[in-house]
């Protein structure tokens, strides 16, 4: 069957190719299954390329597929549903399959709502979607395919949950040459790599607690471990296909320290001089096991540390404090890692002016990080807070299951998210207009290859950093609409 994966745009950004500066590496796990299996493969990345609707559409139906699988996330899925609503209305018989975090977790409504959604794969897609292509090519047993859910008779019904691969090394490598465009990390609106950028995972699933993250709740909490080996032989083979840089998209990826240990050694054992991104917790952050990442060729590690308050961390069931932040830090750049970004999140409905203050303070004072990424605490399905605001009736789920909703607009506080923005911004001009700041990133910039590289590249696309920030403020003026009109 002729089958295209599409990764939809948010549709209310400006035309910022950084809205999708990463791969969408489940599509090519499973483009890279359906194809094995015979299957004509097709990947439109709309995120990247953001095609208005309409080109988008006139795209789609040059290539009449038999089946489109669209990835959908909170922040997509109302322009989700206009694409497939103007593809359903050009090629009324091609069948539409919503998968990914949002639908997985909002798939009932989803179904009794919207008709031009046929079928979603609920959790991981790999197995599922090729056994529902399989299914429908067939004219086989729809209710067979475990963990999917459709209509039948005007009834939404859920076949049996498919439990998750254990053997991640069963899974094929990502088909990359599926992808027609060129990607790189990006911080902010900055460009962080240098050369030919894709990424990897080297594991599935997240058994920590945090309350503002569905990860847990989709993967239920297990974590699944690729061999060392398998990772090595995927790299060498990246390595081999010209890429450069290569980012670790792994939720815990320092959390088993023998197994990054081997697969550092196994990068040099190997000779696979690749520049690498990572993140992970701050309470994994050893320096030895940074210290042989960095030989590895590790050069930037970005850090969860999402408060300089103790009681917003405690809400947020992050189990870490503000020490272990400094910590991992000091041991990051003692390590040799030579660029830190730490991630924050702002607006906990308890928090205040002063609590938001503590924080931006706390991060003019870690010593080592090289910069901050600041968000301000929305709230979506599959999050523990979405359902804790449902549950104490601050949040009417039959009206809001379609978007994102900053956590000060459905609380009681004395703080609007807009305000929270505006303190976001500000702090971030602060932050890059200090002296010692400016002084400190131009001195290790000198002395970086890596870094020069990266500023080239910069120079190379244009970027602008204040244009992003007003663009991303759009973005927020755009979600702060979207919730006064439901609520």
């Amino acid at each position: 069957m002729k089958i295209i994966l599409l990764n939809p745009n948010s549709g209310y950004l400006e035309r910022v190719e950084n809205e999708a500066a990463w791969p969408p590496l489940g599509m090519l796990y499973i483009g890279t299954m359906l194809q094995n299996a015979g299957h004509e493969v097709k990947v439109i990345d709309n995120a990247r390329i953001q095609l208005p609707i309409e080109s988008l559409m006139k795209r789609v139906k040059r290539e009449n597929p038999d089946i489109i699988g669209m990835s959908i996330l909170t922040h997509t899925f109302r322009h989700s549903i206009k694409i497939a609503s103007a593809i359903k209305s050009e090629i009324p018989d091609v069948k539409i399959v919503f998968g990914n975090y949002h639908a997985t977790f909002v798939y009932d409504r989803l179904l009794r709502k919207y008709p031009v959604v046929d079928y979603v794969v609920l959790g991981e897609g790999e197995h599922t979607f090729l056994e529902l292509v399989n299914a429908l090519e067939k004219g086989g047993n729809i209710k067979g395919v475990k963990g999917i859910a459709f209509r039948h008779n005007g009834i939404v019904v859920k076949t049996q949950p498919r439990p998750f691969v254990q053997n991640l090394d069963d899974i094929p490598f990502p088909d990359r040459t599926l992808l027609e465009q060129k990607y790189h990390s990006e911080l902010v609106g900055l460009i962080g790599s240098s050369g030919k950028f894709t990424t990897i995972l080297t594991s599935r699933g997240c058994p920590y607690e945090c309350r503002y993250c569905s990860c847990s709740a989709f993967s239920l909490r297990k974590i699944r471990l690729r061999s060392p080996e398998a990772v090595i032989a995927e790299m060498q083979q990246l390595q081999e296909e010209g890429y450069e840089e290569v980012g670790f998209v792994d939720d815990n990826l320092l959390m088993n320290r023998h197994r990054i240990e081997k697969i550092c050694d196994l990068l040099k054992k190997n000779k696979i001089k690749l520049t690498l991104w990572a993140e992970g917790r701050v309470d994994h952050a050893s320096r030895e096991v940074l210290k042989k990442f960095a030989r590895a060729g590790c050069k930037i590690m970005y850090f969860g540390i999402e408060s300089g308050n103790q009681k917003v961390l405690d809400y947020y069931g992050k189990n870490i404090s503000p020490d272990m932040s400094r910590k991992a830090i000091l041991n990051s750049k003692k390590a040799g890692i030579e660029n830190v970004i730490g991630s924050f999140i702002v607006g906990a409905p308890m928090e205040t002016r002063k609590d938001i203050r503590q924080t931006f303070d706390f991060i003019i004072s870690l010593k080592g990080m090289d910069f901050p990424q600041v968000n301000i605490l929305s709230l979506s399905p599959g999050m523990e807070l979405w359902d804790e605001a449902v549950k104490k009736g601050y949040l009417n789920e039959d009206k809001c299951w379609e978007i994102e909703i900053p956590a000060v607009s459905v609380y009681p506080s004395d703080l609007s998210a807009s305000e929270i923005f505006k303190m976001i911004n500000n702090f971030y001009i602060k932050f890059v207009k200090r002296p010692d700041f400016i002084f400190l990133q131009l001195l290790k910039t000198i002395k970086s290859k890596h870094r020069l590289k990266i500023i080239m590249a910069n120079l190379r696309a244009g970027t602008n950093f204040m244009a992003t920030l007003n663009c991303l403020q759009n973005s927020t003026v755009h979600i702060l609409q979207s919730s006064k009109e439901i609520l």
